[in-house]
């Protein structure tokens, strides 16, 4: 009975933490809505505020944060762009990614640039169901959905170049907040967190 009892506790108390972690992330969603020039940084901000999570109490955790706070961001800033880059990619990209890296290099790399690419076709899908009606073709989709609309297509390469970029960055983020964790924050943050 005690023993349950311990569980009982342990578990309750990792909900309730995740919980001030979802509740921050929500925060930095919204400070993209409310600031739209921040909406790929508080995108990443709030995927990475997760990232204690994924590291302490693994990935079951990790996962229902997310979604959590995917589903908060999506219903409570529907016209943020960052609670749809959080949604769609960025907010579950470090469980992925850590998954990702056990692989070669290449493979990993070829992986994560396909999931890139599979985020991109389900927006212009998306783009062009609703914003365009399904009317044209999926090349005006591909323009007009990336910001070109005068025929001139170097907005939309330059937009698709710009995310590929953004990820790269962003995964080479995560390995620097991962060097840090380990090396410095991993004792600190595991004595506050784990009970």
């Amino acid at each position: 009975m005690g023993h349950k009892g311990n569980s009982a506790r342990h578990a309750t108390r990792r909900v309730a933490t995740c919980g001030v972690f979802c509740a921050l992330a929500v925060v930095l969603l919204g400070l993209g809505a409310v600031i739209t020039v921040l909406d790929i940084t508080a995108s990443a901000l709030a995927a990475l505020v997760l990232l204690p999570i994924l590291l302490c109490y693994g990935r079951k955790y990790a996962w229902l944060a997310y979604a959590v706070t995917a589903t908060l961001g999506v219903l409570l800033m529907p016209q943020s762009l960052a609670s749809w880059m959080y949604a769609g990619l960025a907010g579950f990209y470090p469980m992925i990614k850590l998954k990702l890296d056990r692989l070669p290099r290449l493979l990993g790399w070829l992986i994560k640039l396909a999931l890139l690419t599979a985020v991109l076709m389900l927006y212009l899908s998306v783009f062009y169901f609703i914003m365009l009606g399904g009317e044209g073709s999926f090349a005006d989709a591909f323009f007009k959905g990336f910001g070109e609309s005068d025929g001139a297509p170097v907005m939309a390469y330059a937009a698709v170049g710009l995310s590929v970029i953004t990820l790269v960055l962003f995964d080479l983020l995560i390995d620097r907040i991962l060097v840090l964790y380990y090396v410095k924050w991993q004792r600190r943050v595991e004595k506050w967190l784990k009970p």
